[in-house]
């Protein structure tokens, strides 16, 4: 078999998952470092109002961009159950309607954003010093989200085929795009943040026209044509059967902590920017857990494929060691010295001082979310999305939010230590029912769900 796709089902389970996991976190990091680019850049050239704006912005387009990854992560499990079963006629059937649901998905929420720009902005309390710009960054942003759409849906593809090399490769050009037309735009033109959102979108522009030459002349088991694209309406069904509940969880979710940076932009702006720099912050924090959990939706969806179940439980036991191994390290680092990673974003001594009281409080979820990415990873490649997203979406609405209000608003002088307290506090409900659905499926014959509801 060609380096351009890997079984995932054969070989040294330990060996398999941590090679195919690694690039994930690669290309993870590139991708976070993608998004802090713009706020470093713009916080060394500009002031504090500029920040508040890109970070503001970019938290908007953030919970965006979970919405366009958790739509294609359905391609990424379709792909894979079809490779595991060595069905690859219908790989390129389900390539074929992704694509043309994806196309018409990117333009309606294009659309929808543009239209509703400045009510969105006024919920999230954006700073008047900083409205101007942020709707400047959202519309320049939105204008590029079909590439955004377009980059996740190929690595979906490439994920199900188990090649995680190649999205990491896109994504590393990409970035390094990204942070020259940073400086240029933002350094030597001082554009702020208008500069800063096309310097995003060129490059994410970039990344996807080479990956679409990988799939058009890669060596793969299907040859992808774009005049012989057919839309299959049963694949249709399928791909938003499996991706709409993962797309409302990976919607609702970074929503959820919109509405907890509505309450640090209450604070004033420099709780603003401190807020939406731990934001970027926890995309690198937070990407070895989600990367482990990528890894082994695509690792459960080939096992399914091949009947090997059996694979996919141990793949899951060791996706958490390992996620676990590396959040207990940011842990650590976050309790001793949080100022240390504020310090990457701004100098600003306000800002340093808001963050690192955040990060105190905060850093208990580096512990918690590897046991709840990584089982519903596991959920996701078995196409149980439906669980798996409402209990995430309970958590997050009935026990994250509500009690970063009530931390906030019913404690004197409360802050971003309180603010913080919200996330882990969710993070281990959801986590303790995961395992609780888990082990009620074992004891009854569950596990392993039937094939025939994720075939095409």
């Amino acid at each position: 078999m060609s380096t351009a796709q890997k079984d995932l089902t054969q070989g040294n389970l330990f060996k398999t998952l941590l090679m195919f996991a690694l690039p994930f976190v690669g290309a993870n990091f590139l991708q976070a470092l993608y998004g802090a680019a713009d706020l470093i850049i713009v916080g060394k050239f500009c002031d504090s109002s500029v920040v508040a704006a890109v970070a503001t912005g970019s938290q908007l387009l953030q919970t965006v961009t979970f919405f366009i990854t958790g739509l294609t992560v359905s391609s990424t499990v379709l792909i894979g159950q079809a490779f595991g079963a060595r069905q690859y006629e219908n790989i390129v059937k389900i390539i074929n309607t992704m694509t043309i649901c994806f196309v018409a998905a990117a333009i309606l929420l294009s659309f929808l954003i543009i239209f509703f720009d400045e009510q969105i902005l006024n919920i999230l309390k954006t700073p008047k010093e900083a409205f101007s710009s942020t709707l400047d960054y959202v519309f320049v942003c939105t204008v590029g989200l079909i590439f955004i759409f377009a980059y996740n849906g190929i690595s979906a593809i490439l994920r199900g085929l188990g090649n995680s090399i190649a999205p990491m490769y896109f994504v590393a050009i990409s970035c390094f795009i990204n942070i020259v037309l940073d400086i240029i735009l933002v350094g030597k033109y001082n554009m702020g943040a208008e500069g800063a959102a096309i310097a995003t979108v060129i490059s994410q522009a970039v990344s996807v026209i080479i990956g679409v030459l990988y799939l058009r002349h890669g060596d793969f088991v299907f040859k992808f044509q774009f005049r012989k694209i057919k839309f299959d309406i049963q694949i249709a069904k399928e791909l938003f059967k499996i991706g709409l509940p993962l797309s409302l969880q990976d919607t609702l979710i970074p929503l959820s902590f919109l509405f907890l940076f509505s309450i640090a932009n209450s604070m004033g702006v420099a709780a603003s920017a401190a807020y939406g720099s731990v934001a970027r912050l926890n995309g690198f924090m937070m990407l070895p857990a989600g990367s482990f959990a990528m890894a082994l939706t695509a690792l459960t969806a080939q096992s399914i494929g091949a009947d090997n179940m059996h694979r996919a439980v141990k793949a899951l036991k060791l996706s958490i060691y390992f996620a676990f191994s590396f959040g207990a390290i940011f842990f650590i680092w976050q309790q001793i010295a949080p100022r240390s990673a504020i310090a990457i974003f701004t100098t600003d001594e306000s800002v340093l001082e808001a963050g690192a009281l955040y990060l105190k409080s905060f850093s208990f979820d580096y512990l918690m979310v590897p046991f709840l990415f990584c089982i519903n990873g596991f959920l996701f490649g078995s196409g149980r999305t439906i669980f798996a997203a409402a209990n995430s979406i309970f958590s997050a609405f009935a026990i994250r939010v509500p009690l970063g209000f009530i931390l906030t608003s019913m404690i004197p002088g409360a802050g971003l230590f309180h603010l913080g307290i919200a996330a882990p506090c969710a993070t281990v409900i959801s986590s303790l029912t995961g395992f609780a659905y888990l082990i009620y499926l074992a004891k009854h014959n569950k596990l392993s769900p039937v094939k025939k509801e994720a075939k095409i």
